[in-house]
C-alpha cells in the first residue's frame, strides 16, 4: 500500500511536473514574445515615414519657387519680377496717355486698329488724334489688370481680360534679345476712321 502511495505520488508529480514545464517555457518566453518584437518594428516604420514626409514638405516647396520665377518661361527667359515690372511699367504708360514713353517700347512694325505704323514718328504723329477716339473699356481693362502671373503662351504675354495688350522678349535678326516691347495692342480706339498718319 506504501508502495502505491509513493508510486501514485510520484506519478502526480510528474504529471504535474509535466504540465507545468510548457507554462513556464511560455512564461520564460513572453518577453521576446513577437508581439513585442512587432512593436518597435511597427513604430521604427512609422517613425521613418513621418521623417520621409518631412523631408519631402520642402521638395514640394521648391518646384512652387522655381515656377513663380520661371512663370512666363514658355514666353520668355527672363524671370517673372522683370516681366511683372516691365507690365506695370507699360500699364501705368497707357493709363497717363504717355504716347511718346509708350512709342519707345513698341515693336514696329505694328498695326493698331487698323493701321500699321512702321517707327515711332509714324506712331507719335497718329497719337496727337488719339484722345478723341480712346475706348474707355481698354483702359478700365488696364485699370484692373494687377500684372501678376498674366496669361501668357508662346505668343506673349497678355495685359487685359481679353489682351488689350501684349509684350515679350523682341529678338533681332542675329536672335539678339532687345528685351520686352509691346508687341501688340488690341481696341485702344472706338472710332479707326482717319488716324491713318499719311492722312
Amino acid at each position: 500500500m506504501k508502495k502505491i502511495s509513493v508510486f501514485l505520488f510520484l506519478l502526480l508529480s510528474i504529471c504535474l511536473w509535466g504540465c507545468s514545464a510548457p507554462a513556464a517555457e511560455m512564461n520564460e518566453s513572453a518577453p521576446s514574445a513577437p508581439k513585442e518584437a512587432v512593436a518597435p518594428e511597427t513604430e521604427a516604420p512609422a517613425a521613418e515615414a513621418s521623417d520621409d514626409s518631412q523631408s519631402l514638405a520642402p521638395k514640394e516647396e521648391e518646384p512652387i519657387t522655381t515656377t513663380d520665377g520661371d512663370y512666363y518661361s514658355i514666353a520668355t527667359d527672363m524671370s517673372s519680377a522683370v516681366v511683372e515690372n516691365y507690365a506695370a511699367q507699360i500699364k501705368q504708360q497707357f493709363l497717363q496717355h504717355d504716347w511718346p514713353a509708350i512709342s519707345e517700347e513698341i515693336a514696329y512694325p505694328i498695326t493698331i486698329s487698323g493701321i500699321t505704323y512702321n517707327n515711332s514718328t509714324e506712331f507719335l504723329a497718329a497719337s496727337k488724334s488719339f484722345d478723341s477716339s480712346l475706348d474707355e473699356a481698354f483702359f478700365e481693362a488696364l485699370e484692373e489688370e494687377d500684372c501678376k502671373e498674366m496669361f501668357c503662351s508662346w505668343q506673349g504675354i497678355m495685359l487685359g481680360e481679353t489682351g488689350q495688350i501684349w509684350i515679350g522678349e523682341v529678338l533681332n535678326e542675329e536672335n539678339a534679345s532687345q528685351g520686352l516691347m509691346i508687341t501688340a495692342v488690341n481696341d485702344l480706339l472706338k472710332n479707326q476712321g482717319n488716324l491713318n498718319p499719311e492722312n
